[in-house]
Formats: structure tokens, C-alpha cells, sequence
């Protein structure tokens, strides 16, 4: 993978980071994003630290090791984050009816659980967010909000 698609991931999962946090949580600012628990944060482990470093063995295998299994082998006792956090923030996002609002959270689910394989990573964006794609427009954002958690129209 080029780091052009790296840089797009990336892009990608934090937009929809900032979605996913201001659906939860609408007075969320934007400014929390670029402080070292939002960006910084992402571009770290998506470049370097245990997570990565297992989901590249994993992509290297093609999925066909689990992660419990490399975590083991390679990590010495400390666990994967990742994983983990891909299962929680599926479930919100399936009990809420979110899924197809959100398709690198979905996807990296689905390749965590080893129902795609590593590969899937890069074909996610021909799934455009509906969500995503409107997270500029805070009439939207605010009206969208107010139909997913007080049942009220536009």
C-alpha cells in the first residue's frame, strides 16, 4: 500500500472519528481533533506502536493467522487496543442502525473478525458515506442528530 492510501485512510478515519464522537456527543469541538489525543494520536498509531505492527504481520499472512494468536507471539504479554476498540465501536454502530453511516469503522471490523480479508482496507471508499459527506454542513449535522436520538423530523 502507497502512503497516498495510507494519507486517504487516515483522512477518512478521522472524519469519521469526528462524526461518530459528534453523534454521541454534539458539543464535541472540532478543536479537541487536533490536539494530541485526536490527530496526533491517529497519525502515531497508525504509523508506528503494537497495534500496527500486528495488523501488518496480519495483512502479511493474509488473515490467515488470528490476532489473538500473533498479539501472543509478538507483544510478550501487552494486548492489542485495536481490535478491541474496532469490536465496541461496531456494536454502538450496529445497535444504533449506524453501520452503513460509517464504512472504514465497518470495514475494519469485518477485516479484525477475519470476515474480509487485510486487502478489503483500500476498497471501503467505494462505499461513500452518506454521513461523512455532509459533516461540513451543521444544519445537517445538527438536524441528523435530532432524527437518530429524539426521533423528531426535519
Amino acid at each position: 500500500m502507497g502512503n497516498n492510501t495510507k494519507a486517504a485512510i487516515m483522512r477518512l478515519g478521522l472524519k469519521e472519528m469526528v462524526a461518530f464522537s459528534k453523534l454521541l456527543f454534539p458539543s464535541v469541538k472540532d478543536s479537541t481533533f487536533f490536539e494530541s489525543c485526536g490527530v496526533a494520536d491517529l497519525i502515531t498509531t497508525c504509523l508506528g506502536g503494537r497495534n500496527r505492527k500486528v495488523a501488518e504481520a496480519y495483512a502479511r499472512y493474509g488473515g490467515k493467522r488470528s490476532f489473538e494468536e500473533l498479539e501472543a507471539e509478538m507483544l510478550k504479554g501487552q494486548k492489542l487496543q485495536g481490535v478491541l476498540t474496532a469490536k465496541e465501536v461496531h456494536e454502538v454502530l450496529s445497535t444504533r442502525g449506524w453501520l452503513e453511516l460509517f464504512p472504514l469503522f465497518s470495514t475494519v471490523h469485518e477485516i479484525s473478525t477475519g470476515h474480509l480479508p487485510p486487502s478489503a482496507i483500500v476498497a471501503f471508499s467505494d462505499n461513500k458515506s452518506s454521513f461523512i459527506s455532509i459533516t461540513e454542513d451543521q444544519h445537517t449535522v445538527r438536524r441528523l442528530v435530532a432524527v437518530l436520538f429524539e426521533g423528531k423530523g426535519s
